[in-house]
């Protein structure tokens, strides 16, 4: 499948943000230099190759490179104002914080005040899911809309430096904001809120995610349930439930008790659960179905988990008055993510590139798609990240599942995964120390014989987009 392009991918000219020197300096506690004292800002950029005329430019300091180094480039570019952790001599304001990561979240919460009341704020969190959620969100509110009159998250802008960046770009005349909200910490999802301060609530799912962090299933249910608790009163706050007993149980916990946990904080608000229960729709062999009020229509996205993200998606449309019809539409032009469950051919074989990033819960939804599909199947898997002392019974767990499911494995330095398979009684299991190996072993004589669907599946920190990269050039060539 080839990935259209987001609807995230707006124009990085933002609104129109004017700041004096007071302001400024009461806001960030900084100081203001220069001989201006005042300044009006479109959108910001931390990145020098991305100065665009009258944006702000964000010194962020490194080990490597000091975007301080990059500033008076940034000003011959076009840049309006510098935000710095110490002066720079440059003829534009310049001002000078304690944190530029802190001040830059207060310049864009104050952006976010001040920004136009026609505009719905979604603010989009979870366990797993949320770029899909997001993506899928947006193109059902830009068939509503158009498409130049809805802002999203690009990439993963979803933390304290991404998630002020998008807010400060959203362009002028914007009805619909879908802003990504990510966390590893308790507290982050709050903190990230305040900035954001959205309108709507999404919380696409409650599984094991940064247990290293958040230390337990409860603990990310408490987390990811800030962002309901930061939710105006009377606001939509849309729940997504599916999986929830299965994770719970395997957390030592209940799903009564998960459920009570996002119930709390949801208090006051109008709380929607996606739950199996609400799910209308099916899957296919090479997509999913979603049935709504004028018929059903097929989307391109694979798995039940993405049919439960499309089915929060449309509820966080029709919360926002958009029919179904059109809200439906918007949902059939979306197309995965790179790196997140996407289908590329491979000479004979299928590939299911998902080397985004990886947790139990978003490996179990990728084992599940891989034993549906037809002919031959194997799991490539490598390790999860920031799983804490979690970490090896939940990639037992993977383990477990895979050999449950009858599939074929090859474990990339993940030999946890392969005990678990083993103990669950699997039989085809081979382990290999890296992404070079398994490419190597893969593409040797007499394995790979018959037609075969292949995924891929690990945190980014195995790179095993390497394994993709290396099966595509070995076996792409191969006639069907």
């Amino acid at each position: 499948m080839t990935r259209l392009m987001s609807v995230s991918a707006l124009t990085n000219r933002g609104a129109p943000f004017a700041l004096d020197r007071a302001s400024a300096e009461r806001l960030t506690g900084g100081r203001w230099l220069g001989t201006a004292t005042a300044a009006t800002i479109h959108g910001a950029t931390q990145d020098s190759r991305r100065v665009h005329p009258g944006c702000l430019f964000v010194c962020l300091p490194g080990a490597k490179v000091d975007g301080h180094d990059f500033a008076a480039t940034a000003v011959g570019d076009g840049a309006a104002l510098i935000l710095a952790t110490r002066p720079v001599p440059v003829p534009v304001p310049v001002l000078v914080v304690a944190d530029v990561t802190a001040a830059l979240g207060v310049l864009a919460a104050e952006f976010r005040r001040r920004y136009a009341k026609d505009c719905v704020w979604i603010g989009v969190a979870g366990a797993n899911g949320k770029t899909t959620t997001k993506e899928l969100i947006a193109a059902a509110l830009a068939e509503h809309h158009q498409r130049a009159r809805v802002h999203a998250t690009k990439g993963n802008y979803n933390n304290q430096l991404g998630l002020p960046l998008t807010i400060l770009n959203t362009p002028s005349g914007c009805r619909a904001a879908v802003i990504e909200i990510g966390a590893n910490h308790p507290g982050e999802v709050a903190a990230l809120a305040a900035i954001a301060q959205p309108t709507v609530g999404v919380i696409a799912s409650i599984g094991p995610e940064h247990l290293e962090g958040f230390g337990s299933l409860e603990g990310v249910a408490r987390a990811e349930s800030e962002l309901f608790a930061a939710l105006p009163a009377g606001a939509a706050a849309i729940f997504g439930a599916t999986g929830l007993a299965e994770h719970a149980a395997a957390h030592g916990t209940t799903p009564g008790k998960l459920l009570e946990i996002v119930q709390s904080a949801a208090a006051g608000r109008q709380l929607r659960i996606i739950d199996q229960a609400a799910i209308r729709g099916r899957t296919t062999a090479d997509g999913l179905v979603i049935a709504h009020s004028g018929g059903e229509t097929p989307l391109f996205l694979l798995g039940a988990h993405n049919l439960a993200n499309a089915t929060a998606a449309l509820a966080v449309a029709q919360a926002c008055g958009v029919p179904d019809a059109v809200a439906v539409a918007g949902l059939a032009r979306v197309r995965p993510v790179a790196g997140r469950l996407v289908s590329k051919p491979c000479g004979r074989h299928t590939l299911l590139d998902d080397t985004y990033n990886a947790n139990p819960a978003s490996m179990f939804a990728a084992l599940d798609v891989l034993a549906g599909a037809t002919g031959g199947k194997l799991a490539i898997l490598g390790a999860m990240g920031e799983l804490g002392a979690a970490s090896e019974a939940s990639h037992r767990q993977v383990g477990e599942r895979a050999a449950r499911l009858g599939l074929p494995l090859f474990a990339v330095a993940a030999p946890a995964i392969a005990a678990g398979y083993r103990a669950a009684g699997g039989v085809a299991c081979q382990e290999v120390a890296d992404p070079t190996a398994a490419v190597t072993a893969l593409t040797a004589p007499g394995v790979l014989c018959h037609p075969t669907t292949i995924l891929v599946k690990a945190s980014r920190s195995a790179a095993l987009e390497r394994v993709v990269a290396g099966l595509l050039h070995e076996l792409g060539g191969q006639p069907c």
